[in-house]
């Protein structure tokens, strides 16, 4: 639902609809009035310009036909992403120079800007780059970058690493969870070749009986990675990591009993890929310090790819075996495989089939689970059925999504399924973790305009125990520049075994 139309950034006229225009090398310039200074064509009452980039507006627009130059003050550009202010800009080779820079990707308003002492911005490919240039939010400093490159291809939110998920955190789940997850420490250049520094500082599960105060550390640049994370619990004190510079690695986590300092290294050779591995390690296999093995490990594995595709057909076989030996008289021998048909024309069909063999290995990094699982998707329009048979388990599980698409949201029904699911037993002696679920919800279409809310309800039945499984409730208000999202859900009857019975209160923030 939304209470106001949508505001933002729009032209009185379009450039191709003013009364004077002229094809330029860099675009098509216009205005209300037109007058000549020798080579010099002077537009003014509305001047702008359109190119394949931007849509600039200034109050006085001088193109220079000897220098094939645009010259303009007090200019406003209007990108898909991005609105500019500047104080002066030339236009020459399709490349837009700029100084005295305010940015902003609001629809309207700027409590989220940008301000640079100087712009480039290519025409042709969308890139900007700015040049000492500081972010503000709601007038406050939050970073200063000696060089920032902007990307139409990105939003703001991932041009600074912020990704889908918010970095700061607060909601209620067994107690409040609050802090910096993942948050993206800035560097002063920021460009696509730039490493990423990740903070965390987060506690977990305050006001219960085991809450947990995390510390991590993470950076990464191409093939090199690191990251630490600390929990403070209690029980004592939890750490695990891991350093990764080309083939050789280290990981550790102590609450698994596990550490490897090894080498590994893909080696493709056509379809095939060859990936040699060596490293000594430490694992508890069963998860308990009386499992505990050590030692070394080497090997490889040999994986295979085909891949056919024939009009709306495509089939893909992917076999692989690995090979290990350790330090003991033990031999680490698996084997299986993946084959997948895919069929995407009218309606949308996937079926596969994963197997995997493999005798009993000493540590968790060359080891692969044996499995033999047959699976498939059915999507046709807003019809999505998906379903699993696990053949060792002798269990099947499956979902079936119908949709019912307005031009307000989706009204949506999910059935979800287990058969024979082994886990705890209830009393009357049936599986604790079988399912029969039905799920009413509805979702909502992208907040677009300005000052608009939306609500997105949804609540689920379980048949088998005969009562309400879960229910939720999401409000989401869009301001000139942000998304506010405040929800509550609650898993009255849990579904699966990585499910507790509890209620969970989510506050978000997205930069729009």
């Amino acid at each position: 639902m939304t209470f106001l139309p949508c505001s933002g950034l729009a032209w009185a006229t379009p450039c191709s609809e003013q009364p004077y225009t002229l094809e330029t090398p860099e675009g098509l310039a216009g205005g209300g009035n037109l007058e000549y200074d020798g080579e010099v064509a002077i537009f003014s009452d509305g001047a702008c310009l359109e190119t394949k980039g931007l849509t600039l507006q200034a109050p006085e627009l001088r193109y220079d036909q000897s220098k094939g130059e645009l010259n303009a003050q007090n200019i406003e550009v209007q990108t898909l992403r991005y609105r500019f202010f500047a104080e002066v800009g030339v236009v020459r080779e399709k490349v837009l120079q700029a100084q005295g820079i305010r940015a902003t990707s609001c629809r309207c308003g700027d409590d989220l800007r940008l301000f640079s002492e100087s712009l480039r911005f290519d025409t042709q490919s969308g890139e900007v780059v700015l040049e000492e240039s500081r972010l503000e939010v709601y007038r406050f400093g939050l970073a200063h970058f000696q060089e920032l490159h902007l990307s139409p291809n990105q939003s703001l939110s991932e041009t600074l690493g912020l990704g889908a998920a918010p970095p700061v955190r607060l909601d209620y789940d067994q107690g409040w969870n609050l802090g910096l997850e993942n948050f993206p420490l800035l560097e002063a250049r920021l460009s696509p070749e730039t490493p990423l520094t990740r903070l965390t500082l987060l506690g977990l599960r305050l006001g219960s009986p085991d809450p947990v105060l995390r510390l991590g550390l993470s950076v990464r640049e191409k093939s090199r990675q690191a990251r630490f994370e600390l929990d403070y619990k209690p029980s004592g004190v939890a750490s695990r990591g891991e350093v990764v510079e080309g083939p050789i690695f280290f990981q550790h986590d102590s609450e698994k009993g596990r550490y490897a300092f090894g080498f590994k290294q893909a080696l493709t050779l056509g379809a095939f890929t060859l990936t040699p591995f060596a490293w000594i390690a430490q694992d508890w296999p069963d998860g308990s310090p009386a499992s505990q093995t050590q030692g070394l490990a080497a090997g490889a594995e040999l994986r295979y790819r085909y891949a056919l595709e024939e009009g709306p057909w495509r089939f893909r076989l992917e076999p692989f075996v690995v090979l290990g030996l350790y330090d003991q008289p033990q031999l680490y021998l698996a084997y299986g495989g993946y084959t997948e048909a895919h069929y995407r024309g009218a309606f949308d069909l996937r079926l596969g089939y994963a197997w995997a063999e493999a005798t009993p290995g000493r540590f968790w990094l060359e080891r692969r689970e044996a499995t033999q699982k047959l699976s498939g998707r059915l999507q046709y329009q807003s019809l999505k059925l998906e379903a699993e048979h696990d053949f060792r388990k002798a269990q099947t599980q499956g979902s079936l999504r119908l949709g019912h698409a307005q031009d307000f949201g989706e009204v949506w029904a999910q059935f979800n399924g287990c058969w024979a699911c082994v886990g705890k037993t209830l009393s009357n002696g049936r599986d604790d973790w079988e399912r029969r679920e039905l799920v009413l919800g509805f979702t909502p279409r992208p907040l677009e305009c300005t000052e608009a809310i939306s609500l997105a309800p949804f609540l689920g039945y379980d048949f088998l125990r005969q009562g309400v499984s879960r229910w939720g409730l999401e409000l989401r208000y869009a301001d000139c520049c942000f998304i506010w999202r405040l929800g509550y859900q609650e898993i009255r009857i849990a579904q699966h075994p990585d499910e507790t019975a509890s209620g969970k209160l989510t506050f978000g923030l997205e930069i729009r």
